[in-house]
């Protein structure tokens, strides 16, 4: 694995060495072997396509590098940060959520459990300290309508939303909730992944 990572840093070393030895190689062939300048010439313009072609693959890829950093940078100066619970009062259900260090726009809020979808929206979530600080759900009525019985039923929660600059994030979560003679209860907490706008690719933690 540590070779592998290796190379992959020193690949474009490796290809130009490569480059220099074929070269190399032509001038010998030139010189002692009695190869013509016609096919020469043809084989350095072909070595000089591929050297082209391999420097601008490695400028693209060095701009996107360098581009994924910028935008980790930014975002991390202003990532938001939202925390939830899932509670029960009394015989009702509700979702508290709230942003903290940074405002928070577009929060699009699903829970799934039986096959039944429950959607949320806010544009804004502020971190102000004013009485729209915290947000409260009352949920009672989608989860009394999914569950039956004492039995725990796994509770799918996915929250997205932007930052300030825009960026996209998106969490899954999940959690275990019964229903019961008053009110629910409402269990382990678990992420299942994270998905950051400097990462294409989403952050699995469900292993």
């Amino acid at each position: 694995m540590g070779l592998l990572s290796y190379l992959k840093e020193k690949y474009i070393y490796l290809i130009v060495l490569l480059l220099i030895l074929v070269l190399g190689y032509i001038i010998y062939l030139v010189q002692y072997q009695g190869m013509g300048v016609p096919e020469a010439r043809m084989y350095l313009q072909a070595l000089t396509a591929i050297a082209t072609l391999t420097l601008l693959y490695y400028a693209y890829f060095n701009v996107v590098a360098r581009k994924t950093e910028e935008i980790a940078r930014l975002e991390l100066a202003v990532r938001p940060v939202l925390v939830w619970e899932l509670e029960s009062k009394g015989s009702r259900a509700f979702l508290t959520y709230k942003a903290i260090k940074h405002p928070l726009y577009d929060l699009h809020t699903v829970l799934r459990i039986e096959g039944k979808t429950l959607e949320i929206d806010e544009k804004h979530l502020d971190i102000d300290g004013g009485a729209g600080m915290e947000r409260k759900r009352d949920i009672t009525e989608f989860m009394s309508g999914t569950l039956s019985g004492n039995e725990k039923q796994k509770l799918q929660i996915t929250f997205s939303f932007h930052s300030e600059i825009g960026g996209k994030y998106v969490f899954e979560f999940t959690k275990k909730v019964a229903k019961r003679k008053k009110g629910f209860d409402f269990r382990h907490r678990k992420i299942v992944s994270a998905k950051y706008p400097w990462r294409k690719e989403k952050v699995d933690f469900s292993d």
